[in-house]
């Protein structure tokens, strides 16, 4: 074999084992970043349920005393906006006056017991939030929105959670027929 065949052989099988470190390495940060990602999936999951446990306490807090708050904020985050990007600013939610007063809108929790309560089998948040952006054009709620007041009225007893698999879905305690369910 040549000088230059031989120093050939060298260089290549340099690059050959720079090449396998620089896999490896990729491999590794792979794994760690997928270990963040989870731990920070996990985090975000325990954040919410806290905040649906807590939105249910606020509220059963403030209806014992007999008022009603004239604003409720959420800190939910909108998921994606228009350029996909995470939106770290929450959103502030005005409750507008219940009954008949005259060009008022529902809260969404009037529509979301409203609208469960109008079904026969238990829909997801998905779902509920698609049939009220479908049935109030006028009303855009964001699913993480809705999940929450779903999560809030179960803490409160109104909307019974069942799972199936890995999904969630929300019943009404009270059926089409208007009689409370029963366990």
């Amino acid at each position: 074999m040549s000088d230059t065949a031989a120093q050939i052989d060298d260089v290549a099988s340099e690059y050959v084992a720079r090449v396998e470190q620089d896999l490896a390495d990729n491999a590794e940060e792979q794994e760690r970043t997928g270990r963040e990602i989870e731990a920070m999936r996990q985090r975000l999951d325990r954040l919410r349920r806290n905040q649906a446990v807590l939105m249910g306490v606020r509220s059963v807090l403030i209806s014992e005393r007999g008022q009603e708050p004239a604003q409720a904020v959420s800190s939910v985050p909108a998921k994606e906006t228009a350029t996909g990007e995470e939106e770290a600013s929450g959103q502030v939610v005005t409750r507008e006056p219940r009954g008949g007063v005259k060009g008022a809108k529902p809260t969404l929790v009037d529509l979301v017991c409203s609208h469960l309560s109008g079904q026969s089998e238990p829909r997801s948040a998905g779902e509920v939030t698609e049939d009220i952006t479908r049935s109030h054009p006028d009303r855009q709620p964001k699913i993480t929105v809705v999940r929450a007041t779903l999560e809030s009225l179960v803490a409160q007893g109104r909307v019974r959670r069942s799972k199936q698999g890995r999904s969630v879905f929300y019943g009404s305690t009270t059926p089409v027929d208007g009689t409370p369910l029963t366990d």
